[in-house]
């Protein structure tokens, strides 16, 4: 018999440290070659100048806006103080009014007209929904369809369980 090992490593273990060694040395080889950040930032900036430059007018811009905001007597103040309220500081209409008809008897006959017009739709939709038609399915053959299912199951379940204890319950 041969002598036992000292140590045994399991397979799986030898298979992954053997797949992992290579990122390790990639990793090594990084680290000890890796540019310092004095060739890093010469490197940005012979690339990259422009970017730099607009990132800091940027930053400057954005430092100056911010303390605007901060000032509560500034126009970008009033400005944001006007978006954030989104109209609810003052009365806005969403639609074109017509300033000749407006207030007039004329305006008042117009908008029954319209309220009238709109009940109509309304109705005709109700009338629409109430009625099915051929593509839609009826609630109530819905509920029956359903009905008549959870019956059949049942059923189905009862016989199945009557067999098995009639046939002294094996299932092969």
């Amino acid at each position: 018999m041969p002598p036992k090992p000292r140590v045994q490593i399991p397979a799986h273990v030898f298979v992954y440290t053997i797949g992992f060694l290579p990122g390790v040395a990639y990793a090594y080889y990084w680290y000890k070659n890796a540019p310092t950040e004095e060739e890093i930032e010469e490197k940005l900036r012979k690339n990259y100048s422009h970017n730099i430059e607009t990132s800091r007018e940027k930053r400057v811009q954005m430092t100056n806006f911010l303390q605007n905001i901060k000032d509560p007597n500034s126009d970008q103040s009033k400005q944001m103080d006007k978006v954030l309220l989104g109209g609810r500081g003052q009365q806005k209409r969403l639609y074109a009014v017509d300033e000749t008809i407006y207030g007039t008897e004329e305006g008042a006959k117009l908008q029954k007209d319209a309220q009238q017009k709109a009940k109509k739709k309304k109705r005709k939709k109700k009338k629409k929904s109430a009625t099915p038609d051929e593509g839609n399915v009826d609630e109530n053959v819905l509920g029956n369809g359903v009905k008549q299912s959870v019956a059949a199951v049942a059923v189905v379940g009862a016989l199945a369980a009557g067999a098995s204890f009639f046939l002294g319950g094996k299932r092969s």
